[in-house]
């Protein structure tokens, strides 16, 4: 019996292999703020399922670009549109509290509903301040997994190493570093927080260009803190599962990377085969 590698050299993913691609990103072709024209929703999903990938969890592309409210509620729409197959992490916005968190009142009972993005880039934030400390205090109350973009190189806004601040505040948050921060440097600071706190998981997209073998990758901090996302619309999913798939780690740590890490952090089962 063929490996998932070995499968898919085959040009065969294998059927009981779980994906789950846990961020995303979902628009109807808006031009982004880096010149990316926003592929539609149909579009975005076909590329997700022809890779393989089970279901996905994505924040709305207009609420990043500024429309927070608006945005949402079209996310929310489109998990009905694709039920069982699009989640939602709500975009929040800290200079929108109260509304974002009313707002957020109204959904997150739904089953659609599985966390929180944050982006101090695009809002004009800071990870090391205070920010989002009304936020974390919500989410910590009602175990709401955090998703945060983070890249080193943006040192005012999202470098990952400034999580510490805000991690001995809120040792017990849940929190996904988008992208491990982007660069090496960023990797290795985002590994030092998954290995401090043991509610810190890794998001693999971004450590692409941390030039580091996924191998020797998933050694330096607890296996079941990386996750698997592909940051599409902005990447081509391909190039992200590909890297997983085609790796030399066995078939049960690809497992846990491709969708059970991501499962165990929000506590439910998004995917069942």
């Amino acid at each position: 019996m063929m490996n998932i590698k070995e499968s898919v050299l085959a040009g065969v993913i294998p059927e009981n292999l779980r994906i789950l691609d846990a961020h995303a990103h979902l628009g109807e072709g808006e031009q982004g703020g880096l010149y990316i024209r926003t592929l539609p929703v149909a579009e975005s999903l076909r590329l997700s399922k022809k890779v393989g990938v089970d279901a996905i969890v994505a924040s709305s592309l207009k609420a990043l670009y500024g429309n927070v409210l608006a945005g949402n509620e079209r996310m929310l729409e489109f998990t009905r549109q694709f039920p069982g197959y699009v989640y939602m992490q709500y975009f929040y916005h800290p200079h929108y509290h109260d509304q974002c968190i009313a707002q957020m009142e109204g959904i997150r009972s739904d089953p659609a509903f599985v966390g929180v993005k944050i982006h101090p880039r695009e809002t004009g934030t800071t990870i090391a301040g205070k920010d989002y400390d009304k936020l974390y205090e919500y989410c910590l109350e009602h175990d709401i997994l955090v998703s945060c973009h983070t890249w080193q190189t943006e040192s005012s806004h999202n470098n990952p190493a400034d999580f510490k601040q805000a991690l001995e505040r809120f040792p017990e948050l849940k929190l996904q570093l988008c992208h491990m921060g982007g660069t090496y440097r960023g990797c290795m600071d985002s590994v030092e927080l998954a290995n401090a706190y043991e509610n810190v998981y890794l998001d693999l997209n971004g450590s692409l260009y941390s030039r580091i073998w996924l191998e020797e990758l998933v050694k330096l901090a607890p296996l079941d803190r990386f996750i698997f996302s592909t940051d599409q619309t902005f990447n081509d999913p391909r190039i992200l599962i590909g890297r997983v798939l085609l790796s030399d780690l066995t078939d049960e740590q690809k497992q846990m990377i491709l969708c059970d890490n991501f499962e165990k952090a929000i506590g439910r089962k998004l995917v069942s085969k």
